[in-house]
């Protein structure tokens, strides 16, 4: 019961900020992340994107909805493609160079096939081209890991996982097969050059350009897993099995996931949450979506219970000065979306 009510709560939270009637951006009241930086690091469009897929979950376990939801998940498309959020000074369909925006295409790619999965063909044309433009990318170097922004060197491996579930999803939607040789390309690539001979886990970031990119760590590994369930559950249930042993904690009762390894010193930063007694608050969080779409439901619960008290706090919280800025690192859009997503996230749905 506890968690149907907080689903509720997620939606609900999600549908007042869809059907408010102007939408110039989002806030520091909508994003926890832009108390401290103005733009949010691309936290809107991968709000946008857990929404976008709890809301077409939502109408895969319950039919009923799909009347109700289009106007959401038409409004999730209409806010991504929004000068608000968009990275492009001309709207998408006229933009002719989409240029080194791997992270918000991704996140584009993956609300346009839930549109399309659910309700039709609207975006079809902006979903293919999209879809093409990061396939060219992705197999464009010797590395097959897509450029995600202009001017940063990085390359995160989960987040080209997600670009080719983005592409999967585009296969699924139009009975085409263009992700297979990237995936394969991409796979080999991970498991020659882009994994832990310690532990067996994914790194985090393909270049080497940062002192963690060797090093496996658990919001990275959370998105990855959960993305490449999806184009190869094979890989992502061992990669899960590898990672609850070498990164996920229980005591007393209470389950999360590290966000290093004990061997890493790390700090936390705006990505991963605060970093409680190694655990992640980002890295936890995030793993029940990869839990529940590995299957693995025994690990869902016991992460959804340990977050219970915390975000019960958290709420309580919400309404207090300046304390409630701090409360929103567990009940803004991004979180609210996240667990909406997990929580409807089925194996029998994909």
């Amino acid at each position: 019961m506890a968690i149907k009510h907080r689903t509720k709560t997620c939606y609900e939270r999600i549908r007042v900020f869809l059907e408010r009637e102007t939408f110039c951006g989002f806030s520091s009241e909508d994003l926890f992340i832009m108390q401290f930086v103005p733009r949010g690091w691309g936290q809107d469009i991968a709000a946008l994107s857990n929404m976008a897929e709890g809301l077409r979950n939502l109408v895969k376990l319950e039919p009923s909805r799909h009347t109700a939801i289009e106007p959401l998940l038409t409004e999730v498309v209409e806010r991504a493609l929004s000068p608000s959020v968009s990275p492009f000074r001309r709207p998408i369909t006229v933009q002719t160079n989409y240029g080194k925006h791997g992270y918000y295409l991704e996140h584009l790619n993956i609300i346009l096939g839930c549109y399309q999965a659910i309700y039709g063909d609207t975006y079809r044309d902006t979903n293919q081209a999209v879809t093409m433009h990061l396939l060219e990318e992705s197999l464009g170097n010797h590395h097959y890991h897509a450029k995600l922004l202009p001017h940063i060197g990085m390359r995160w491996c989960a987040d080209q996982a997600a670009i080719i579930y983005s592409i999967w999803l585009y296969d699924q939607n139009n009975g085409t097969q263009l992700h297979v040789d990237l995936a394969e390309r991409w796979l080999k690539r991970m498991k020659t050059h882009l994994t832990d001979e310690a532990t067996g886990l994914f790194h985090t970031e393909a270049l080497n350009v940062k002192r963690y990119s060797r090093q496996p760590r658990g919001c990275a590994l959370s998105y990855l897993i959960y993305y490449t369930s999806h184009f190869a559950p094979e890989i992502a249930r061992d990669q899960w099995s590898l990672f609850k042993r070498h990164m996920l904690l229980k005591r007393m009762g209470i389950a999360g996931f590290r966000e290093y390894l004990p061997t890493y010193q790390g700090k936390w930063t705006p990505d991963t949450g605060p970093i409680v007694a190694g655990v992640g608050v980002a890295a936890s969080a995030l793993a029940m979506k990869s839990a529940m779409a590995v299957g693995d439901l025994e690990t869902f619960n016991a992460l959804e219970r340990a977050s219970r008290a915390p975000l019960r706090i958290l709420e309580t919280l919400s309404s207090v000065p300046l304390l409630g800025r701090l409360a929103r690192v567990g009940t803004d859009l991004l979180a609210s979306s996240i667990l909406l997503s997990a929580a409807t996230t089925s194996e029998s749905h994909r």
